[in-house]
């Protein structure tokens, strides 16, 4: 870090001015569409899931690291992403991100980490992580978030409940595309799951 850089970890919830650029640095990386994107980012919240955002001298993303648990209320979580922006790579960034990270899940009382990555084994070698099983994680809490604002409609109003218009019909399921010879091709890259215990 040369002395006119000036890094910050940030839970993306507090902070949303940076949420598209975020999503821009995440989708980068690993491509979905914008709207499922926001969602995740817009779910960030105290209690998990967070996600951390790395900003460089108050304006610029260079990372990204999202939190979640691995039972809600339990005391272990899983780094679901970490992404540091291309141009910002081998300065030690991902270090400062992950520790970030690490001290943030420590004082909200969680003990052990969780990780998977593909050829990043090393990385988190370096930063304490082991080689463990495989864990079981869906992606999810069994927790109902909050509403952002009060829209007038609560649960027993049925004043207001007749305006709500009928939720939209399910997708229309596409058929399935046959598997292209280039993919039946590619080497299959397994992920490695590992965790650290951080009390």
């Amino acid at each position: 870090m040369t002395a006119m850089e000036f890094l910050q970890v940030l839970p993306v919830h507090r902070c949303k001015q940076y949420v598209s650029d975020c999503c821009d640095l995440i989708n980068s990386e690993w491509p979905r569409t914008k709207a499922a994107r926001l969602q995740m980012l817009f779910m960030s919240c105290d209690i998990f899931p967070t996600s951390l955002v790395l900003i460089l001298n108050e304006e610029q993303v260079v990372g990204h690291c999202k939190l979640g648990e691995i039972r809600f209320g339990g005391d272990e979580i899983i780094i679901e992403t970490v992404v540091i922006h291309p141009d910002h790579r081998g300065k030690g960034w991902g270090r400062i991100l992950m520790e970030d990270a690490e001290e943030y899940a420590r004082r909200k009382g969680k003990k052990k980490i969780y990780l998977s990555t593909r050829n990043q084994e090393g990385f988190y070698k370096r930063l304490g992580y082991e080689i463990c099983k495989p864990i079981l994680y869906f992606g999810f809490c069994d927790r109902t978030p909050e509403p952002l604002e009060d829209n007038g409609i609560s649960n027993g109003d049925t004043k207001h409940s007749e305006n709500i218009p009928p939720p939209p019909p399910p997708p229309q399921s596409q058929p399935k595309k046959p598997i292209t010879q280039q993919k039946k091709n590619r080497p299959v890259v397994y992920k490695t799951f590992m965790c650290k215990t951080i009390v």
